[in-house]
């Protein structure tokens, strides 16, 4: 009987969790679907209350010629709104499949 170690590389896992399971969870959580059971809906609501706080900091500047970076964008949530507001928003995520979801966002949104 012989022990193997085995490498786990997180950032693999973590980029396929969120371009599979991960991303079919949380976009339903972040989208207006009435599909979602009360915790899925209480993770709605905070988050909205987050992204309403972090725009009412913002807001308190003049932001038209500033660029911003929002890491970890998954669907748009906050992108999209800062948008409005910046000159340029710069959105990353590990996931493709939530970028790509920010982007068809995006250009709903116009």
């Amino acid at each position: 009987f012989a022990l193997q170690s085995s490498t786990v590389n997180d950032k693999v896992e973590v980029e396929e969790y969120f371009n599979n399971e991960g991303f079919n969870r949380w976009n339903k959580i972040y989208s207006d679907s009435d599909e979602v059971n009360k915790v899925q809906l209480d993770i709605r609501t905070g988050h909205q209350q987050t992204i309403d706080k972090v725009l009412g900091w913002l807001s308190a500047e003049e932001n038209s010629k500033k660029t911003i970076c929002d890491a970890g964008c998954g669907v748009g949530s906050l992108s999209l709104p800062l948008s409005k507001s910046f000159k340029q928003v710069f959105a990353s995520d590990i996931s493709s499949s939530m970028t790509n979801e920010a982007a068809a966002r995006a250009k709903q949104s116009n």
